[in-house]
């Protein structure tokens, strides 16, 4: 059984997406880290920050633009190479199974030394994309 995949044009737009949500919905914590990296050595006063993309946005639709960031990475993902054939398709498959063995043992591990650990699930979604991302970039620069 093949795949369909998404045409090339399509990487660009799950880029675009990816980046544009992700400092969106990741816009206050960035403004946040920003700040108290400037101010390290002041230790006399903190400035608080105000939440401007919390209060603009709203956080229902500050989750949604995460959902949006995360499904940009899905679109890249599933995008055609330029040139797409046998040899690319193995990459893909070998990349899937290296990422699925890889996330699962994490997880078994993190689980296994830490019964209360608290991540959501949109960390597991993300570490698995980057993950199958990178390996299959490696792959294909490699062979």
């Amino acid at each position: 059984m093949k795949l369909q995949i998404l045409p090339n044009w399509c990487k660009k737009l799950g880029v675009t997406m990816f980046i544009v949500f992700s400092f969106i919905s990741a816009g206050d914590d960035f403004i946040k880290g920003f700040n108290e990296g400037s101010n390290y050595n002041k230790t006399e006063k903190t400035i608080e920050q105000d939440s401007n993309f919390k209060d603009y946005f709203g956080e229902n639709l500050l989750h949604w633009f995460d959902v949006i960031s995360i499904f940009g990475i899905l679109i890249y993902m599933l995008s055609r190479e330029k040139i797409e054939d046998d040899y690319i398709s193995q990459l893909r498959l070998e990349s899937y199974q290296i990422t699925a063995i890889v996330g699962l043992s994490i997880s078994i591990l993190l689980y296994a030394f830490s019964e209360e650990i608290k991540l959501t699930l949109d960390y597991f979604i993300t570490l698995f994309m980057y993950f199958y991302l990178i390996t299959f970039f490696i792959k294909k620069r490699i062979y």
